[in-house]
């Protein structure tokens, strides 16, 4: 069993795990005026047995939302942050998404309010990492301004040491010029970036993310060139891409649960996903172990300068996410893996 790996987070300027936890997952069920947030089936003393196990196996990145749980997700890490050394620990939560209150979420009382339940929730003086979870500033951007301001004087004050922002889930920052279809989306992003410049960026990408050509600059390129840090999140595609397609796990979910409402979670397109990662699965095993190891590599491998955030409910997954680290994937199995599921650079 080897150490676990840190990687150099640009923005941040601070070493950390290659591994974070992910911690929406242990937020539980939750609904969000009306909209399913959470997650099924999480027991609170399992996922802290889970939080425990990643400080022990050498995890020192921790993302979670004030809209985890409702907070849950924040108090758990907090009754973590009681036994372990918060100096060691990087810590990340989100403001903007949390709809509970007739003000808007970024409202600069709102943005007051949330980040001090956050940080009595985490029972911390500050946060390392604070995200801006939403891209809906309000009728013409109206809360825009003071969003960003409030976000550099909590940087400049030390109540945060970085601003954080969500990258599109597919982008190329040549598409803001072009009459595509993703062109007004990343001429938007790349307004907002200009506006927020943050220090990191959380960015989606798994074995079913775009391939993009030669001359397109992705996410991770863009964010080298700004000397922005980048969390890459969903690598195990919210864990879809663990499990082979079974009766079995062709469950129902509560109205607290985001995947009763997830078109990827029927049970139409979780077949289709199968039988698209079927041949993966004969080259490389079956097992959600097999396929973990699969999944994290890849993303480790495309982006050397990023962390990931893996999701958990319990100290067994932690185990098996970790345990991949020990057996990267080579040159060729990057080549498999994209001829199997990318028959083309994706463009626009």
């Amino acid at each position: 069993m080897n150490p676990m790996p840190h990687r150099h987070l640009a923005g941040l300027k601070a070493q950390v795990s290659a591994i974070g936890a992910g911690c929406w997952t242990i937020g539980g069920p939750a609904t969000n005026r009306g909209t399913p947030i959470g997650w099924d089936g999480v027991d609170p003393d399992t996922a802290f047995g889970g939080l425990v196990r990643a400080i022990e196996r050498g995890v020192t990145l921790y993302d979670t939302a004030d809209v985890y749980g409702l907070g849950h997700s924040e108090r758990l890490l907090g009754k973590l942050l009681r036994v372990a050394a918060r100096h060691d620990l990087t810590i990340s939560s989100k403001v903007g998404y949390f709809a509970g209150t007739a003000r808007h979420a970024y409202h600069p009382l709102q943005m007051r309010a949330q980040l001090a339940t956050t940080l009595d929730n985490l029972g911390t003086d500050h946060l390392d990492i604070y995200f801006l979870h939403s891209s809906d500033f309000g009728p013409h951007d109206r809360y825009l301004p003071d969003a960003v301001d409030l976000m550099r004087t909590w940087r400049t004050e030390g109540v945060i040491r970085a601003v954080g922002m969500r990258a599109p889930h597919r982008f190329a920052e040549e598409w803001a010029v072009t009459d595509g279809p993703q062109a007004a989306e990343t001429r938007r992003w790349l307004h907002l970036f200009d506006q927020v410049r943050p220090d990191v960026l959380t960015a989606r990408y798994n074995l079913l993310s775009p391939l993009y050509a030669d001359h397109e600059t992705d996410i991770f390129r863009f964010a080298h060139r700004h000397g922005v840090g980048v969390l890459i999140k969903q690598v195990l595609g919210q864990g879809l891409l663990l499990h082979a397609e079974t009766s079995a796990n062709q469950r129902q979910y509560s109205a607290g649960d985001h995947r009763s409402t997830d078109p990827a979670f029927t049970p139409d397109n979780r077949r289709q996903l199968h039988a698209r990662l079927a041949p993966l699965r004969v080259r490389y095993g079956p097992s959600p172990t097999a396929m973990a190891r699969l999944c994290v590599q890849y993303a480790l491998h495309h982006a050397p300068d990023a962390a990931v955030l893996v999701g958990f409910r319990n100290a067994s997954q932690i185990d098996t996410i970790i345990a991949s680290l020990d057996h990267p994937l080579q040159a060729d199995d990057i080549t498999q893996i994209r001829a199997v599921l990318h028959a083309s650079p994706h463009t626009y």
